[in-house]
């Protein structure tokens, strides 16, 4: 327990220290309230319980974005029932677990996407790796995400100014 409150002060640490205006941040609103949340460092300001659990699971969500993880899993290793943590991440976040992870799932596919070689890697490799096996349910989920189909952002990956041709 006394382990938990040091990680939760190291947040809040954190939280004082770093501008919520950095790009790296996103806001969530909650009941008035602004929640913070680091993308990819699984940061959220701790200061209620239902906090410390939602950022337990994005830890974990965010180590394992390329493996498939069950709400069951999801919810052991956070240590409650898995309505907890739904009532956790709706009241924190605004929306499910199941539904935060595919979005960071689709951010990292759109930064594999961006950062591949487009003779050399496929949507396919990109959508398989991070767990998208429907692809076409992968493309109008990154499509209404990203507003482009997953095929442009690959062959647009290589340009260096905007409407330059890969």
């Amino acid at each position: 327990m006394k382990n938990s409150r040091a990680g939760c002060a190291k947040y809040q640490d954190h939280a004082r220290n770093n501008s919520p205006h950095d790009p790296q941040f996103t806001e969530f609103p909650r009941a008035g309230r602004t929640r913070t949340v680091v993308r990819m460092a699984s940061f959220i300001r701790i200061d209620h319980p239902r906090d410390e659990v939602v950022a337990r699971a994005v830890n974990l969500l965010h180590e394992h974005l390329s493996e498939p993880v069950t709400m069951a899993e999801l919810s052991r290793l956070a240590g409650v029932s898995e309505r907890t943590l739904r009532a956790a991440f709706h009241d924190v976040l605004g929306r499910s677990p199941k539904q935060y992870a595919i979005d960071q799932r689709l951010h990292a596919a759109r930064e594999a996407l961006r950062a591949a070689e487009p003779g050399t890697t496929t949507v396919t490799d990109i959508a398989t790796t991070y767990g998208f096996f429907e692809l076409g349910r992968f493309a109008g989920r990154y499509r209404d995400r990203f507003g482009e189909v997953p095929s442009r952002t690959l062959h647009h990956a290589g340009a260096r100014w905007p409407g330059e041709a890969a």
